[in-house]
């Protein structure tokens, strides 16, 4: 186990090592940074603080400046331009910044792959825990956002653990068990809004336990065994509502237990983050929560009576209004509310064709009770089709966080990236050490199936280092035919300025250079020099749209014009247009820019 983590965090680190700040990085970062300097939840308060406070951990002694609070940009709790400030225009490191924060995130993709591990372990044997941590280690998905300063792995690691935790009190309520659960459970509402999944699939595994004959032991003071389905509902309640409070008391605790989310603020001076321009007449509580009455009204309940923490509840309230809907790129299609299949496609696309390959041998084995010495010695003497329920009962915590995590991710609006399916990985992952049952069928061939798809994931997740965001499989063409499926986080995501820069030393000689970069990290400091491209007009038309012959470099992102007001497409009739104009262009170029 120790060998393949240690792999793991060789091509997570040296992946990941010269690539620039991804979108996202420069706000959780610096959201982390403030949460142990300042007093004041204000930033980003639709990612809860845990992830990002832990990234920031070696940051703390740095001595690092941070932008000035005597700025709108301040008052308007805006973390992307207090970002940019704080890794470009302080005098800070910012590569030092990343490389530091990154491991600390790379650290929570080893204790997943550590879960991973012993989890398959127990179900399947040391054979399947090996298979199943083989593909967590080099799978690309993994590999590209378990490094990166973002909720991603963080949430990933507490689905994991939750579902987990819960499963066990599920069977044995003791105060281990209990402390464990509510651990998890807390972790997991401190990593990201989604947390609230956890409800369904709580209620999921407690209808499965109620239909099993399995008796409850409780371990409180002298042991009891209970049968009665009552009985147990009563137990289960009791402890959910334990559950409950101590996860709103962590998230008080995260909150340093103040209902204010901002220390000396003003009333028309500070306020929570909006996008784009506030209306007039309205505050930012009621613009977020338009057109989602029910939560709204939920969420002004639970503020007039102060029961969370106002940073918490605003940070609900606006992932709430993000998920209706957002500029989403798929196949050549832009949408604003997405697809149902975005995410099954996103799987067909990214996942590595040898993984599939497992999985079906994984579901196969598990169907034709082929499971893994561990199920076998579970259900030994047990007819076949019992021995089937028996394997599908001790895996069940899985398949539901799976199908409840599927589920929610095919009727959501947000399809903005394959990195939202990166909670079903581990647990995909742990399943597929029923693989293991192969290895001890009698035909030779069989046996070396899943050997040698271990092989060619390994040859894979090798042959695409260091770009594991750009990984593609030839279902979607491979690398280079990425763009035409997805971007943004799915393979742009401004990470590859120093690689533009690299490229640039060696091809663009005495030429000009245009940049369209879709990021946040910026060109000056990894010395690129190039004209931005305008993707907009300015109001007052003014500005150097004089644009020559050179070399035009754009962003996969900004090519599919993702996040522009108006897609358009060539066309021969823009074409004739374009020639039509041209005398009246050049003669606009060669004016004055005034």
């Amino acid at each position: 186990m120790s060998g393949l983590l240690a792999v793991h965090v060789l091509l997570a680190a040296t992946s990941i090592r010269h690539k620039s700040t991804t979108f996202d990085e420069v706000a959780h970062l610096t959201k982390g940074y403030a949460f142990w300097h300042l007093a004041d939840n204000r930033l980003l308060p639709e990612h809860p603080p845990l992830a990002q406070a832990w990234a920031a951990l070696p940051l703390l002694d740095d001595g690092l400046q941070f932008p000035g609070r005597e700025q709108q940009a301040w008052h308007h709790s805006a973390v992307f331009t207090l970002g940019k400030q704080f890794f470009y225009r302080m005098g800070n490191d910012p590569d030092a910044m990343l490389r530091q924060a990154r491991r600390m995130i790379i650290l929570l993709s080893v204790a997943t792959g550590v879960v991973v591990f012993w989890w398959s372990r127990r179900l399947f044997g040391t054979a399947g825990a090996y298979i199943a941590l083989t593909l967590y280690t080099f799978s690309p998905t993994v590999l590209a956002h378990g490094c990166l300063v973002t909720t991603d792995m963080c949430v990933s690691l507490f689905f994991l653990l939750a579902v987990g935790g819960v499963w066990k009190i599920l069977h044995r309520i003791s105060l281990a068990s209990g402390l464990a659960g509510a651990l998890a459970l807390a972790g997991l509402f401190l990593s990201k809004m989604s947390a609230v999944l956890i409800i369904p699939m709580g209620l999921g595994l407690m209808i499965i336990r109620l239909l099993s004959r399995t008796p409850l032991f409780v371990g409180l003071g002298q042991e009891r065994r209970l049968t009665q389905r009552w009985k147990m509902t009563l137990a289960f309640s009791g402890v959910m509502g334990f559950f409950v409070l101590f996860v709103g008391l962590a998230v008080w605790a995260a909150a340093d237990f103040r209902y204010e989310a901002m220390t000396s603020a003003e009333p028309g001076r500070d306020r929570f983050f909006v996008p784009g321009i506030l209306p007039g007449g309205k505050d930012v509580w009621e613009h977020q929560g338009r057109g989602i009455p029910t939560t709204a009204a939920a969420i002004s309940w639970v503020r007039e009576r102060h029961l969370l923490p106002e940073n918490y509840l605003y940070g609900f309230l606006f992932t709430m209004q993000s998920a209706r809907g957002r500029d989403a790129f798929l196949n050549g299609d832009r949408n604003l509310t997405g697809w149902w299949y975005f995410f099954p496609l996103c799987f067909l696309y990214k996942v590595p064709l040898p993984v599939m390959g497992i999985m079906v041998a994984a579901f196969i084995a598990v169907f034709s009770n082929l499971a893994g010495p561990m199920i076998e010695a579970r259900s030994r003497g047990i007819p076949g089709r019992r021995r089937l329920s028996t394997t599908l009962y001790h895996t069940s915590p899985l398949w539901v966080l799976i199908i409840v995590y599927w589920l929610f991710a095919v009727t959501s609006n947000l399809n903005i990236g394959h990195r939202h399916l990166l909670p079903t990985f581990a647990p995909m992952f742990i399943l597929c050490g029923a693989a293991a049952g192969w290895l001890k069928v009698s035909r030779k061939a069989l046996r070396a199936a899943v050997p040698i798809l271990l092989g060619l994931l390994i040859i894979t997740s090798l042959a695409t280092w260091p770009h594991y965001l750009a990984h593609f499989n030839p279902i979607a063409g491979g690398p280079s035919q990425g763009y035409r499926h997805l971007v943004d986080s799915s393979l742009d995501w401004g990470q590859d300025l120093p690689g533009l820069r690299d490229w640039l030393k060696e091809n663009r000689g005495d030429q000009q250079v245009y940049l369209a970069y879709f990021g946040t990290g910026n060109r000056a400091h990894y010395g690129i020099e190039a004209s931005p491209l305008p993707h907009y007009l300015r109001a007052s038309g003014t500005g150097d749209y004089c644009l020559k012959e050179g070399i035009y470099c754009i962003s996969a992102t900004r090519l599919q014009q993702v996040y522009m007001l108006k897609p358009t497409r060539w066309t021969e009739d823009l074409e004739r247009r374009y020639r039509r104009h041209l005398p009246e262009m050049l003669e606009f170029q060669a004016t004055p820019d005034d």
